[in-house]
């Protein structure tokens, strides 16, 4: 991603937004080929991403061809016509979004089934904690379905940040738009109101 000086990065309302998504892209470029991407549930604890694929995915492959791999979390907002910033300046026309890129060296990559019981086990601990379920383990009920996954840890290198709610310009801007997204009536349009008028209230005052 471009490191725009519009978009500067704050590690803190990254860390929060990550937290809060359920999916992320997975990038893997084996040797020879096209680059393999799949989305994934993930588990982040502290420098380490931990996933689960079907060991017939491609991407799979890639991975163990090639263990540098980025694992992409972002979040679409919404896209807004450049009249709303200024009726002559065809390039105000923007996407809104929030992203962050993790560039990653792939470890303990297993096709152990017991391996991916103890990584479904951390997903649902996450996604659904306090739900109740048949206990994730090689046996009857989950063991052909264990044998077809594969688990992988992804151990954080770097992370490129950009969050882009709201065009680049003032506060006052950014909130125009973000009243013309509440006016729209498009579906999301509501959701990627708040998200800026949110960032907005965390933005550093001068």
């Amino acid at each position: 991603m471009f490191a725009s000086s519009n978009y500067p990065p704050d590690q803190q309302a990254a860390d929060r937004f990550v937290a809060e998504m359920r999916h992320g892209t997975l990038i893997a470029c084996p040797p020879e080929g096209y680059p393999q991407v799949s989305i994934l549930p993930f588990v982040r604890t502290d420098d380490v991403i931990e996933l689960h694929c079907v060991q017939a995915d491609p991407t799979f492959d890639a991975v163990r061809a090639n263990p540098h791999v980025t694992f992409f979390v972002s979040d679409y907002l919404a896209w807004s016509p450049h009249h709303w910033v200024d009726e002559r300046d065809a390039g105000r026309a923007t996407l809104h979004f929030r992203a962050v890129a993790f560039e990653c060296d792939a470890e303990r990559i297993s096709t152990d089934p017991e391996d991916v019981a103890g990584a479904l086990q951390r997903l649902l601990r996450s996604y659904e904690p306090g739900a109740t379920y048949e206990p994730v383990r090689v046996g009857e009920f989950y063991g052909a379905r264990l044998r077809r996954l594969a688990t992988m840890r992804l151990r954080i290198v770097r992370s490129h940040i950009k969050f882009k709610t709201g065009p680049a310009g003032t506060a006052e801007t950014k909130q125009k738009v973000a009243d013309h997204l509440r006016e729209s009536g498009r579906a999301g349009d509501v959701r990627a109101a708040e998200v800026i008028e949110a960032s907005l209230q965390d933005r550093p005052r001068p």
